[in-house]
């Protein structure tokens, strides 16, 4: 079952102290980061840490880049340093609990996602990954019910929409599951994994007649 977190790309990068050459390497290395370029930025990063050693976008940056890697122990070190540092942005939070879930620290990141929904509790990353979580344990109907809180909080929010599909499938809604993926795939037409699970409901749905909700 192809159930993801939700990431999102960073805010743009800014110095400590007002010094152009500091601000200049930052940009410099967002723009490589954004580019794919992980290597020449994680170079740019750690030179500007050198600079300024507690810069909290520069610990949230490697951050991702270790999670980018699989590198989820030192993604979890950056992020949290991020964090302590002052840089309490809702990305850090998200990929802070994603790198966590890398390590099978679920209770760790779903508490982090809790706290995520009562700090923005119009925010739908929070509850649509802790919705992933809970269908990880084998709570369908659980994460069913966050992702659809998530969907209220924003009716295209992708990663929700296509969770929900999937969640519904595995309780057997076939139905409601067709119409949860055609909705996903109006939102996300690329995605092959949503429509060969649909295609896979639509086929099972044929064969039992009257199975759907």
């Amino acid at each position: 079952m192809p159930v993801r977190p939700a990431q999102r790309r960073s805010p743009a990068p800014r110095a400590a102290r007002k010094d152009p050459a500091v601000q200049g390497t930052l940009d410099a290395a967002y723009r490589l980061q954004q580019a794919g370029s992980l290597m020449e930025a994680e170079l740019l990063y750690r030179r500007v840490l050198q600079s300024e050693p507690g810069n909290p976008f520069c610990l949230y940056a490697l951050g991702t880049i270790s999670l980018n890697r699989g590198e989820s122990e030192r993604a979890v070190e950056f992020l949290r340093a991020a964090l302590l540092q002052g840089y309490v942005h809702e990305t850090v939070f998200t990929h802070l609990g994603i790198a966590l879930q890398g390590l099978g620290r679920q209770d760790e990141a779903l508490d982090l996602y809790r706290l995520g929904m009562k700090n923005e509790p119009a925010n739908p990353r929070y509850p649509s990954n802790a919705s992933v979580i809970l269908a990880q344990r084998g709570d369908h109907e659980g994460a069913l019910e966050l992702a659809r809180k998530a969907l209220a909080m924003d009716a295209n929010f992708a990663p929700a929409c296509s969770n929900a599909a999937f969640f519904l499938q595995e309780l057997g809604r076939l139905q409601e599951a067709a119409d949860m993926f055609d909705r996903a795939l109006l939102l996300d037409p690329q995605n092959e994994p949503l429509r060969a699970a649909l295609q896979a409901v639509r086929q099972k749905l044929a064969a039992t007649p009257g199975t759907g909700t």
